[in-house]
């Protein structure tokens, strides 16, 4: 269980945020909110982005449910890794392609 791992399963989850936004966004971000529920499960996600200093609200262009998995492969990463069981997570792009990522843990 590595960072670059982790970092690999990220690269996975902004390809389909790029794939979503298609052209010319000045930013994007994802909230993702994970759930276990007897065992099980499941992810949430509200996905936006910025184009021509317009702020648009779409799904993710993920027809298969891959990132849904990434998400879940990701989560399981770091708990394996550090042990944080964070409960949702945002990721946002700017144009150059920098990614920043924010977890939110329960206490």
């Amino acid at each position: 269980m590595t960072i670059q791992e982790q970092v690999e399963v990220l690269n996975k989850i902004t390809h389909v945020m790029r794939e979503s936004a298609e052209f010319n966004y000045e930013e994007m971000a994802c909230r993702f909110d994970y759930y276990i529920d007897d065992g099980e499960w499941s992810v949430d996600s509200e996905f936006s982005f910025v184009r021509e200093g317009t702020l648009h609200r779409a799904r993710l262009n993920d027809p298969t449910g891959n990132v849904y998995r990434f998400v879940h492969q990701l989560h399981e990463l770091m708990k394996a890794h550090t042990g944080g069981d964070w409960k949702s997570f945002v990721l946002t792009l700017d144009t150059t392609g920098r990614a920043c990522t924010k977890f939110a843990y329960e206490e």
